[in-house]
């Protein structure tokens, strides 16, 4: 037996000796996206993070991808500063991996598979689930490591708030935003400006790349006689200046200096979502959506090259709830998807797909529940994909939780892979995956609280640069399924309220990857990495001190290029001066720090950054 399973049941049996119950184990809260339905977490086989609408205030920041840097088994790549392409990876898959939804609607590209963080800011969030482990079977292709889904506000009573922020690298950032809630229908609204004139994004170079971001978000709902109406829009516009630079051998920039260019980013969404009840035991949820995403890169040479690619994703789903008894719940639905893609000059491509899926859910409300769940994909263009997943949840004690899950997943080749001019491979397969974990949530005392997973996930027809003939040293390359991965570790996480106005918190990831293929670690995942926080609050402060140690990692196949291990200090707080009026502040890289998340990349030193919040 696996040295690893062993040690876990060890720790699992010491656990259940010293059982003690907990109050701050939040085994009550709702989770839809793992389910796609409201489902205690208690009862939910899988590894599940909730980013709070109140953790979020408390930290600060300004950016989704700031947000999920803490989160355990998440590792983020950011190549340079603000408004530059950011990556999460989930417990060693790709980033292409990682399905992001924002109010169950598809944001990630058609041409390139995975979604940038970059542009994506905090305004307007109630919360974001993360979870960690396959769900095509829910969701289809891309969501083989795990799906992220950002909820935005429901309007909850009549309010408004204006925010002024100021700091280091001449940023300043505005934002307005309204709540209003009537009998009838509810609304929310939050538009923002962001301008900072940056750093150079390679850290070779010497003269500013700067970004500015506008975003505006809203949210809109009606409760009629026959059910509720949701009507989400999201638009956000980056405008990000690059780096023009030579690259050695090894790919490693140098002479960054050189006249850049820069890059525009649009991303639009609008969302409408049905959800009615026609019988107690018949719940049914109708919803259509549409995203479209422009990407201009302009060189300022007069006689330089200006490339655009254009995305939309279409998108309906008619999915049905039935609860026939008590305890027993069957949701099946029916989802289309069409997705188009022009690259200027290069192609312009489109396909569909057609899925069902079946999930049966069995001891809802009771201590023991079992889950089952089964997907058909058939695309236009790539192969069929059936994925499945089986899990089970049990409820020990008030708060203990025990899981155990395991699913499968895929991800379709993206029109970059399929038909690049010159490139693309249009017989790819979709890539695979399968993954099991186990873990436990539970509470030690009444103020402490720990959760364990271990996890092994296997990846393969990965799609990778390969020549046509192994053989041939002047064979031509183009995309291929040969690539092969597996990933396996640990995840842990204390919470520990020390005292009403003290509390600490920690995670622990040990993640070992390989590359089947190439040989060595998967490139930019950490083997290890840890964090600590503590937060000092009462009712009209809070001080945030937050430490994140990220272990050596690599930048290129086979272990080449290191990337150092480097550990980092913020602090976040905040003072109410008066009802209305709050003023806010945060040290990103306290005791200034150089370190590089990717290879050659700039990151920004010692930072300071406050402002000014009003509510009316």
């Amino acid at each position: 037996m696996n040295w690893r399973i062993v040690v876990l049941c060890c720790v699992f049996v010491l656990l259940k000796a010293g059982l003690v119950h907990a109050e701050n184990v939040k085994l009550d809260e709702i989770v839809v996206t793992a389910t796609r339905t409201e489902t205690q977490r208690s009862q939910i086989p899988a590894s599940v993070t909730i980013i709070t609408e109140k953790e979020i205030k408390e930290r600060h920041v300004s950016t989704v991808s700031d947000l999920l840097r803490e989160v355990t088994g998440l590792d983020l790549v950011q190549q340079g500063g603000a408004g530059k392409i950011t990556s999460v990876f989930i417990r060693g898959a790709k980033p292409e991996h990682t399905l992001v939804l924002i109010d169950g609607v598809r944001v990630n590209s058609p041409t390139s598979g995975g979604f940038d963080f970059a542009d994506l800011i905090v305004e307007n969030i109630e919360r974001i689930e993360i979870i960690r482990s396959p769900l095509s079977t829910l969701y289809g292709s891309d969501a083989m490591g795990g799906v992220i889904q950002i909820f935005t506000k429901r309007g909850k009573a009549s309010s408004a708030s204006a925010s002024l922020e100021g700091g280091s690298y001449g940023t300043t950032r505005e934002t307005v935003s309204t709540e209003v809630k009537r009998e009838i229908y509810d609304l929310s609204l939050a538009a923002s400006h962001w301008d900072t004139e940056g750093f150079s994004v390679f850290k070779a170079g010497s003269e500013r790349d700067g970004y500015q971001n506008t975003s505006i978000s809203t949210r809109l709902g009606k409760t009629t006689i026959s059910g509720r109406i949701d009507l989400t829009s999201h638009l956000v516009q980056g405008v990000t200046e690059l780096d023009g630079c030579k690259f050695d051998a090894s790919f490693i920039p140098y002479d960054c200096d050189n006249p850049a260019y820069e890059q525009e980013r649009r991303l639009a969404l609008l969302g409408l979502k049905f959800q009615s009840q026609p019988s107690p035991a018949w719940e049914q949820v109708f919803s259509t959506s549409l995203t479209t995403e422009r990407l201009v890169n302009r060189d300022p040479d007069p006689n330089g090259i200006t490339s655009r690619i254009d995305t939309d994703i279409r998108t309906v789903d008619w999915q049905h709830n039935i609860r026939p008894s008590e305890g027993y719940q069957l949701t099946f639905g029916y989802e289309w998807q069409h997705k188009e893609g022009e690259n200027q000059g290069n192609f312009s491509k489109a396909f569909s797909n057609q899925a069902v899926y079946l999930q049966d859910q069995r001891g809802v409300g009771t201590p023991v529940q079992l889950l089952t769940g089964i997907r058909w994909d058939d695309s236009t263009i790539y192969d069929s994909a059936l994925t499945y997943r089986v899990g089970i949840s049990y409820l020990q004690e008030e708060s203990v939780k025990w899981h155990a899950q395991y699913g499968t997943g895929f991800r379709g080749p993206t029109l970059n892979d399929l038909f690049w001019p010159g490139a693309g491979n249009p017989n790819l397969k979709p890539e695979k995956s399968n993954g099991w974990e186990v873990g436990i949530e539970q509470g030690l005392s009444k103020s402490t609280s720990l959760s364990l997973n271990y996890y092994e996930n296997v990846f393969k027809d990965l799609i990778q640069w390969a020549p046509i003939d192994p053989s041939d040293p002047f064979s031509l390359w183009m995309p291929q399924n040969v690539g092969r991965a597996v990933s396996s570790g640990w995840e842990g996480e204390v919470r520990w309220n020390l005292a009403s106005f003290l509390r600490l918190t920690g995670n622990y990831i040990y993640d070992d990857t390989e590359d089947k293929e190439n040989g060595g670690y998967l490139i930019r995942r950490p083997l290890n990495k840890y964090r600590a926080e503590m937060k000092i609050g009462g009712p009209n402060k809070n001080l945030g001190i937050q430490f994140l140690h990220v272990g050596r990692r690599f930048d290129s196949q086979g272990n080449q290029n290191p990337l150092s291990a480097y550990n980092r200090i913020d602090l976040s707080g905040s003072y109410r001066l008066t009802g209305q009026v709050e003023t806010f502040g945060r040290i990103e890289n306290l005791l200034d720090k150089e370190y590089e998340e990717a290879k050659g990349y700039g990151v920004a030193g010692f930072s300071v950054y406050g402002g000014l919040r009003m509510t009316f």
